[in-house]
């Protein structure tokens, strides 16, 4: 009776402990993602131009996401966090990066599209999720004509509207 016993404690056990090993083992982690869908704009990013930020539009809810753990992948796997992120009119996440980080931050290929991958967990139950875009690079200053502006916005006086 007592071997019984013993016997039953050490199957216990031993269930527990093999209960334990296979959750450590089959944890959710960033391997098992799901993907979002994800809109860069602008579509091309002028480096030089005078707007300073891009923002990316994503499916996925706002309220779902672990806003801190939401994060840009470079190309060249260096990461840029966002400066803000919000809802946008259907409720998803938007978040907006600047344009200086990712020039300075980022290995980039200029006047080449570049893929750029925004990763994030959300808030129940942390789920990694992902998306990936690519975004048209470019570093110049627009053309002028005579210093007159583009002559498609000019009047017949070649005038700026």
């Amino acid at each position: 009776m007592k071997a019984t016993v013993i016997t039953k404690n050490r199957l216990v056990l031993v269930t527990w402990i093999a209960t334990i090993a296979l959750s450590v083992f089959f944890t959710p982690g960033k391997s098992q993602a799901y993907d979002i869908s994800i809109n860069i704009s602008p579509n091309i990013i002028n480096l030089e131009s005078s707007d300073h930020t891009f923002g990316i539009h994503t499916s996925i809810p706002y309220s779902d996401v672990n806003i801190e753990e939401v994060v840009l992948i470079c190309p060249d796997d260096s990461e840029l966090y966002p400066t803000v992120c919000y809802a946008d009119s259907l409720g998803n996440l938007v978040a907006k990066f600047n344009t200086s980080d990712l020039e300075t931050d980022c290995d980039l290929v200029i006047d080449d599209y570049n893929t750029l991958v925004l990763e994030g967990e959300t808030k129940i139950d942390p789920e990694f999720f992902s998306g990936a875009g690519e975004v048209l690079i470019i570093e110049s200053q627009p053309r002028f004509n005579n210093g007159n502006g583009f002559p498609k916005y000019q009047n017949k006086n070649c005038q700026n509207r």
